[in-house]
């Protein structure tokens, strides 16, 4: 029996991107898995090709780098949180109270990816929100996925080694 036609699978003609992903070759975990997914649901990066490397020359190549050589700045596309002195946290935590505090977490190659490109992801998705609401979204999708992602990959200790 067919598909009903309201069911088939849309199919998108998108073009390949010429943009290329670079990050690390070997074992990969969860932080430049779900970096590299951010970045190819956004137009610029969708259907891009991964290249992975740790070879300095190659990686150069590369338009955007995640998890791999040593730097993390914007400016150009490197996020990268393996560097001594690093200390990059998501904006302070608000408080029921209306305090807010600084989070214990530093960020992991997903959660640099997502500070940079986490509005524009929601934003991708849901094009009519309102920008108080894409920036509500993109909190609470820190708060409750993107810290814990983070917290597993910098070593934070989702339950003290002393509680018995």
């Amino acid at each position: 029996m067919a598909a009903s036609p309201m069911y088939k699978r849309a199919k998108l003609s998108i073009p390949p991107s010429t943009k290329t992903i670079g990050t690390h070759s070997g074992t990969f975990q969860a932080d430049e898995a779900l970096g590299v997914w951010i970045l190819r649901q956004l137009p610029e990066y969708r259907n891009s090709a991964v290249v992975r490397s740790r070879d300095p020359d190659t990686l150069v190549k590369c338009d955007i780098v995640i998890d791999v050589g040593g730097v993390y700045d914007h400016a150009t596309l490197r996020y990268d949180h393996h560097q001594r002195g690093y200390d990059e946290r998501f904006a302070k935590k608000a408080k029921p109270d209306g305090t807010e505090v600084e989070r214990c977490t530093k960020l992991s190659a997903s959660g640099l990816v997502y500070r940079h490109y986490g509005k524009e992801l929601i934003s991708t998705y849901y094009p009519n929100l309102s920008s108080e609401l894409v920036e509500l979204a993109y909190t609470k999708m820190y708060n409750e996925f993107m810290e814990a992602i983070d917290a597993i990959d910098t070593g934070v200790e989702p339950i003290p080694s002393d509680a018995k």
